[in-house]
């Protein structure tokens, strides 16, 4: 393959993603696709060739790796997203296409953090009466279901696209993609602070 242009799959839709497509677009000895799943309605394009939707399941992922010749696929997912990240593995094991699985480090509990583990969306709702009245919900829109029956607590809810009135405990919504600089972060909470559903 001396001289042969190599095609990268990025599974994207995160900031890392993206800044990965721009590096990896930028040599011309490879041809770069991302692929986001279609759950924003206005995604931050990367470099290089995107695709959007889904695949299939790890046998339409695999049929994909082959018939578009990916040399090297990259997992550079959310970190919920659980799915993906399996049938990224099952597939690229299927059809001996090396894989590479970009993760955000972990956040770590500091000097005065007082965290509630739990194990779900469910059992975080749960635990949200015995916590307090004002919550900072940074699930995204896809997550806001578990929270709906929430309705004496307030939320400062921080998503990409607005939620569905049906499905949103907030009373008060932040639009960034995240994850968003610190200055825009602080921004977008303050403006919404004053502002009322």
């Amino acid at each position: 393959m001396n001289g042969a242009v190599r095609h990268i799959l990025i599974l994207g839709g995160t900031t890392e993603a993206r800044r990965l497509a721009a590096d990896l677009a930028a040599d011309p000895a490879l041809r770069v696709t991302s692929s986001l799943a279609g759950r924003v309605a206005e995604p931050r394009l990367p470099a290089g060739r995107v695709r959007i939707g889904g695949f299939g399941g790890p046998e339409g992922l695999a049929r994909w790796l082959r018939e578009q010749q990916v040399d090297a696929l990259i997992d550079a997912t959310h970190p919920f997203a659980g799915t993906i990240s399996f049938n990224a593995a099952r597939a690229a094991a299927a059809v001996r296409v090396p894989l590479l699985a970009v993760r955000r480090p972990g956040w770590v509990a500091g000097p005065g953090d007082d965290w509630h583990p739990v194990g779900s969306l469910a059992e975080a709702a749960d635990a949200l009466p015995a916590l307090g009245e004002r919550v900072f919900l940074t699930t995204g829109r896809m997550g806001l279901a578990a929270f709906a029956h929430l309705e004496d607590r307030w939320f400062l809810v921080r998503s990409v696209d607005a939620p569905e009135p049906r499905c949103r405990p907030a009373r008060k919504s932040c639009s960034t993609a995240a994850p968003s600089p610190p200055k825009e972060k602080r921004t977008c909470c303050a403006a919404t602070a004053s502002t009322s559903w």
